[in-house]
Formats: structure tokens, C-alpha cells, sequence
């Protein structure tokens, strides 16, 4: 279960909100290559971050080097408003 840990830690951590809002708005599970595309990232650093958000477990990985979020389509403007804060 993801608590506001977690949640929290993701307002300091810029890459890993950029990535996994990335992956909430386009709702289906993407390559690191592609979300590195998506958001003019390195691969290496959406690698990294992607790490971090399935360790803490607000990704999971769909197959070797693609992931996808953990959380329903209606978070994404919550998910939105609570970063803007």
C-alpha cells in the first residue's frame, strides 16, 4: 500500500513524479526508452527513477525495461494538484 511517505518524498525526487506522471497519463505500460523520449530524459536517470518508484512500489514492472503505474486513471488530477502544492 502506497502511503503519503512515499507520496511525499516524490515533491523532492523531480525525476520520479516527472516519470510517473508520464506513465499515469498515458495509462498503459511504456519502455524506460520511451518515457526517456517523452520527457527529454537519459535513459539512465528514468532508469534510476523508475527504481526508486517500484521500490516504492507506485510502479511495477510489466517485463524487462517497461513499466506501468500502480494507482486508477481517476488519481492523475490528484496526483497533479498534491505536487503543485
Amino acid at each position: 500500500m502506497v502511503g503519503s511517505d512515499e507520496l511525499g518524498g516524490l515533491k523532492r525526487a523531480e525525476s520520479q513524479r516527472q516519470v510517473l506522471l508520464c506513465l499515469v497519463e498515458h495509462g498503459e505500460p511504456m519502455s524506460s526508452k520511451a518515457v526517456a523520449e517523452e520527457l527529454s530524459m537519459s535513459v539512465n536517470a528514468v532508469n534510476i527513477a523508475l527504481f526508486n518508484l517500484y521500490n516504492k512500489g507506485l510502479v511495477e514492472r510489466v517485463s524487462r525495461g517497461v513499466y506501468r503505474y500502480k494507482m486508477g486513471p481517476i488519481l492523475v488530477p490528484l496526483l497533479k494538484e498534491y505536487f503543485e502544492r
